[in-house]
């Protein structure tokens, strides 16, 4: 089994305390990505949010500068290659979002017979290939792709990136709350009670300093007994627990409390259906045609398990059939990103 030298744990940690410095308003920079190349060697590195559900790609990063994992465009047929084609981004739509090489499922003469490489990889000069993801969903997948032209990843390798994952996605959370509290600075003076977002000063003991009209309303919608100058018990226990982010939740709306330094981020959200992640995942993989045979084939559960799971969400989602529910889920996504248009 391999394990970590104490040269690159030090490594490691040295990488982990400069990106949180080069931490900005978007997650990753060719900095970061020039970083991790350092620690995992490799041609090129990539970073793309991608929405595998309505086929966007959100966010697109590179080094060096131009380089990439496919076709410069997603069309109809990149879009197929990947995600039915391209054997780690299939594990990854299955929830495993562990580091895997292109070699855990091809040989290399496998790997030349496939459409996958004469349209994805050959063009690109790449012959190996080492990905994890952020756990993500279906609608807002997080993957680091490193490629190589020549001597597949070790498990070295594998073993740096595993070690990274939950580090990278603290990362991602991070650069997410910055954005957000930027907007809501900006927004202070003529914020509006009735804003979905508010945000909160800290002073001295965690007493509050300042908080614009719609942190304030907040606050009060959300919990009892409202002190002008206190934070509310739940949220002063939590703040104690040293964790970032606090959701909490409140018949059909969610809040989420993100901390940064001395500055809190509220934002309210639609709770939606109150599906679970199963329902999503599989409410997802049916938005994109899949039957259960083959959701469940994909998921390596039974297609009565898919089918019951569907009847659950239909009746939390008030429909009937398949086109309604996924009708719905698309329009549940909209909406959260309509909260998340300001920030993104």
């Amino acid at each position: 089994m391999a394990t970590l030298r104490t040269r690159d744990a030090e490594r490691l940690l040295h990488f982990i305390a400069e990106a949180d410095d080069l931490g900005g308003d978007e997650p990753f920079t060719p900095a970061h990505l020039v970083g991790l190349s350092q620690l995992v060697p490799a041609d090129s590195v990539a970073y793309c949010e991608l929405d595998r559900v309505r086929r966007r790609c959100r966010l697109e990063v590179a080094w060096p500068d131009g380089a990439g994992a496919g076709p410069a465009e997603l069309t109809d047929e990149s879009w197929n290659v990947m995600l039915n084609e391209h054997p780690v981004c299939r594990q990854h739509q299955q929830g495993v979002f562990g580091a895997l090489k292109l070699s855990d499922f091809l040989t290399q003469a496998e790997l030349h017979r496939s459409h996958l490489y004469s349209y994805w990889f050959r063009p690109n000069g790449i012959e190996h290939e080492l990905n994890v993801a952020i756990p993500s969903p279906l609608w807002h997948t997080k993957t680091f792709l490193f490629d190589r032209g020549r001597r597949d990843f070790s498990e070295r390798d594998r073993l740096v990136l595993d070690f990274l994952q939950p580090h990278l996605a603290r990362l991602w959370r991070a650069a997410r709350t910055r954005r957000r509290l930027a907007v809501a600075r900006a927004a202070l003076a003529s914020a509006s009670e009735l804003d979905a977002c508010g945000v909160v000063f800290l002073g001295r003991e965690s007493r509050i300093e300042l908080a614009s009209p719609s942190a304030r309303r907040l606050l009060r919608e959300f919990f009892l007994d409202v002190d002008e100058r206190a934070l509310p018990e739940p949220l002063a226990d939590w703040l104690e627990t040293g964790t970032s982010t606090l959701t909490w939740r409140d018949g059909t709306r969610v809040l989420t409390v993100d901390r940064n330094g001395d500055a809190l981020l509220l934002e309210e959200a639609p709770a939606g259906a109150r599906l679970t992640r199963r329902e999503r995942q599989i409410l997802g993989w049916v938005s994109r045609g899949k039957t259960n045979a083959e959701i469940a084939e994909i998921l390596w559960v039974a297609p009565s398990t898919v089918r019951k799971h569907l009847e659950n969400t239909y009746a939390k989602l008030g429909v009937h059939t398949r086109t309604a529910a996924v009708t719905r889920f698309l329009g549940l996504l909209d909406e959260r990103d309509r909260y998340e248009s300001t920030v993104t």
